[in-house]
């Protein structure tokens, strides 16, 4: 065992000395992704235009229907109405960004009683901790709504109310919900912009040629290349994380060493694919080619930029069989959701899964020249 880690160990030093030394990679590692993460970190510090909002109607009265009404039939989009199956439903996308506020008119809402002649009640607006704009805002229209009713009632006193609430689990931030996405995206640029061409780039210059007379196995050489860039993932980790703590103002709500870890484990995958890209291609063209026909599908449809739920329902199916899905998918549960790594096995399974195959395509197809 200690023969076969030796020249492992020699050779990811070497890589990482050259690596070092490379402006390009250090563009590509570092560089670039601190600048998506201003791009969309200034882009999504604001909230959405149009608030997705669920709606309760447990009255099912003619004033609750005519409220539903008025909400669903607003305007320029202002309120979009979103299907759930139920209050934990609601509750739980209310946390993950999806939803903007939760609105229930309660049984009894617009029924005619003993002390109001006519139809009164209380209008609930339940909004997360970290979108109380959002939610004041909700409150503030369905507010305009009851006061227009109300002078309608004939100069009745004021029947209907509404009541606002922030719920008491925390939620996502519009940039905690991206800022996931980016963590992805390292992930991603940190497997395919950087060993898909270091590797052929060592094939032409004659490298790897020159390594093949030597005893060392094609494993070996997967497995230096994997640690160098782990090595560099980690450090491009640690940029990200301080810069969104400290100019974004993102607060973790998981644990930092299940992050580590499913990170860990993500960008080893990922390496996979660079690694299986840069061994089988003989030149920088084909692994520039092969790299971008990977990468693209998975920048664009693992939820990365965009969240999944604005996507259409067919590209949602299809997005869960791309192995950043689910890196992107447990990076978000475990910061934003307090996720531990049991409650995230299903995407750590998936993403052992794809390393396992990956990594055995890309030693399998390795080509020394």
């Amino acid at each position: 065992m200690r023969n076969y880690l030796r020249p492992i160990m020699i050779f990811t030093k070497a890589n990482l000395l050259r690596f070092f030394r490379d402006k390009v990679y250090l563009f590509f590692m570092f560089i670039l992704p601190v600048m998506f993460l201003f791009i969309f970190g200034m882009v999504y510090g604001n909230n959405f235009s149009t608030f997705k909002i669920a709606i309760f109607d447990e009255a099912s009265t003619a004033l609750s229907g005519q409220f539903v009404e008025m909400m669903t039939n607003m305007g320029d989009g202002v309120m979009e109405k979103v299907e759930v199956v139920d209050w934990i439903d609601a509750e739980d996308r209310l946390i993950r960004g999806e939803l903007s506020a939760i609105v229930e008119f309660p049984e009894g809402f617009g029924e005619v009683g003993k002390e109001n002649a006519m139809p009164a009640g209380e209008v609930k607006v339940v909004y997360g901790k970290n979108s109380e704009q959002a939610g004041q805002t909700i409150s503030w229209i369905v507010n305009s709504m009851a006061t227009e009713t109300n002078y309608a009632m004939m100069g009745q006193r004021p029947s209907v109310t509404v009541k606002s609430e922030s719920l008491a689990r925390e939620g996502l931030t519009n940039f905690d919900y991206v800022f996931a996405g980016l963590l992805g995206y390292t992930v991603l640029s940190i497997g395919l912009m950087g060993i898909a061409n270091l590797l052929p780039g060592d094939k032409e210059s004659g490298a790897t040629k020159r390594l093949r007379a030597t005893t060392i196995k094609p494993s070996q050489i997967v497995l230096s290349y994997a640690l160098t860039f782990l090595v560099v993932g980690i450090i491009s980790f640690l940029i990200m994380i301080v810069l969104g703590l400290l100019v974004f103002n993102f607060h973790m709500r998981g644990n930092w060493f299940s992050f580590a870890a499913f990170t860990a484990i993500s960008t080893m995958m990922m390496l996979g694919f660079g690694l299986f890209v840069g061994g089988w291609a003989r030149n920088e063209a084909q692994a520039s080619a092969l790299a971008n026909l990977i990468m693209f599908p998975m920048m664009f449809l693992s939820g990365v930029f965009f969240p999944m739920f604005m996507m259409p329902g067919f590209i949602q199916v299809i997005s869960r069989f791309i192995p950043l899905t689910p890196v992107v998918d447990g990076i978000r549960l475990i910061i934003t959701e307090n996720y531990s790594l049991i409650q995230v096995l299903p995407q750590l399974g998936v993403v052992v899964g794809w390393g396992v195959i990956i990594y055995f395509i890309a030693i399998k197809s390795f080509r020394w020249e």
